[in-house]
């Protein structure tokens, strides 16, 4: 197995990436038994192409159903409400581990039946462990689907996380977790947020610490599969040629008998405002200084997060974001600068950019470069032209993403697994269109402040090693 562990970007750019890189190959109540359907607003059209279909079973499992009749494949993915966020002190990177576990084997799919099994169908398969949650998924021919429903329910409950599989798994947990403390930018971002997150677990790579990782015991593995692997803590999603009154029956008769769990629902730190900036230096070998700017910045319950998606647009999300225009063509100090904001998270994140620079351009030129861009947006209105053009690519790529199943199938799923309402999907058009220049200009003012700003410097000490952005969130098995 493999781990690749890429920047968590906002849910509709995130999945061009998914689509790509995860596959080896480039809230609404119903009783059991009966669909339902969101309301659409009534200011404006659904803002995509199907509409849902979701079930409670009496166990508690959630069943969401997309018939798309165009897609030449069905996805079928299953998503847990637990990630990194819910590690104990001394435990991070169990969820990961206990993702690696996953694939170990049961008594009815022993250790390496269950990707022999897809890849025989012609489908394919694979995971992914978040900050706040854990997926897993199949993508098979459309009269295959009853493969995927019997691996899913099985290893819901019946893993055997046998003593030899769990040390083989921990070695290849220990390389992967040494790869990314070798890579110089990995350690550059994850010094980054844990140093921006003093309590709340964000404050920890989702791959964990290397100390913790040597420690965690099967024991310990085993009691975490049991507190969070059960039916009333998972969503099924399935998005495709389908009948939905066909899936729900088969999905009832395997997971229907599976018991309700005992959820135990520990008590997260509130990370607490930041009043001052905060700074952490890498010295490592690389090939080019690099500076990463993050800033506190609220989830999707906030009125301010669809303005900051847009200002995110604005300043980092294309070559014609004025981070890029600014440091690569007019003042070139750097080979790159992006950025992101996600608003797609259990609870408030970061809102970042940075900036590979020149050989000779040194850390500190990088972020007065990224300063002066900041304080151009906090007191000059963004241009009509630049405004309309990033709200169209983000609304090109919303769209986009709806093109395929497994797209839909992501979607819908990771807002379950944050428990984001259907009312974030049904407005988001209307609600990106409505942005306007003020709207950036306050809420750069109010986030985008140095009381609130973490600093991070990649100092090269010589070396070759390529520059490779990303940030310590998902990890794709």
């Amino acid at each position: 197995m493999s781990t690749m562990i890429r920047i968590r970007s906002t849910l509709f750019s995130l999945l061009s990436f998914l689509l790509l890189a995860l596959l080896p190959n480039p809230a609404l109540v119903m009783a059991e038994g009966g669909p339902s359907s969101p309301s659409p607003s009534h200011s404006a059209a659904p803002s995509f192409r199907f509409v849902p279909q979701i079930h409670h079973l009496k166990n508690g499992l959630t069943l969401l159903t997309v018939n798309d009749p165009y897609s030449p494949t069905l996805t079928f993915q299953v998503w847990y409400r637990v990630g990194s966020r819910n590690e104990a002190k001394g435990r991070t990177g169990i969820s990961h581990f206990n993702e690696h576990m996953m694939f170990t084997g049961t008594k009815k799919f022993p250790h390496g039946a269950l990707d022999r099994l897809i890849s025989e169908v012609g489908g394919q398969n694979n995971a992914f462990t978040d900050y706040d949650f854990t997926a897993y998924f199949e993508n098979v021919a459309p009269d295959k689907i009853s493969l995927p429903i019997s691996i899913e329910a099985d290893r819901m409950t019946h893993l055997l996380l046998k003593p030899d599989q769990v040390e083989r798994e921990r070695r290849i947990v220990l390389e992967e977790r040494r790869n990314d403390y070798d890579d110089p930018t990995q350690k550059l971002v994850e010094q980054v947020y844990a140093t921006a997150f003093a309590v709340h677990p964000y404050h920890n790579p989702v791959i964990g610490w290397e100390k913790d990782i040597q420690h965690t015991s099967r024991n310990d593995i085993w009691r975490y599969y049991r507190a969070h692997y059960m039916p009333n803590n998972a969503t099924v999603v399935v998005v495709g040629p389908l009948d939905d009154a066909t899936v729900l029956r088969d999905v009832k008769k395997a997971f229907g008998s599976i018991p309700r769990g005992h959820l135990i629902h520990p008590r997260i730190p509130v990370e607490p405002p930041q009043h001052h900036l905060r700074m952490t230096v890498v010295k490592k070998p690389a090939m080019l200084p690099i500076t990463m700017m993050a800033f506190h910045a609220p989830n999707f319950k906030s009125r301010d997060a669809i303005p900051l998606v847009v200002l995110a647009q604005v300043l980092s999300g294309s070559r014609s974001s004025l981070l890029y225009q600014n440091m690569i063509y007019k003042n070139p100090v750097a080979v790159d600068a992006e950025g992101d904001y996600d608003p797609m998270t259990h609870d408030p994140g970061l809102f970042y950019f940075y900036a590979q620079g020149l050989p000779t351009t040194t850390p500190k030129t990088l972020r007065s470069h990224l300063d002066s861009v900041i304080k151009t947006i906090k007191t000059t209105p963004v241009a009509p032209s630049l405004l309309a053009l990033a709200k169209k690519q983000i609304l090109t790529q919303f769209v986009m993403n709806q093109e395929s199943a497994f797209g839909m199938g992501m979607m819908f799923g990771m807002m379950s697994a944050d428990r984001i309402p259907q009312s974030f999907l049904t407005d988001y058009v209307k609600n990106i269109n409505a942005v306007t220049a003020a709207d950036l200009r306050r809420v750069a003012r109010k986030y985008l402040v140095s009381d609130n700003e973490t600093v991070g410097y990649l100092f090269p000490t010589g070396g070759r090693v390529p520059p490779s952005f990303a940030r310590p969130g998902r990890i794709v098995r």
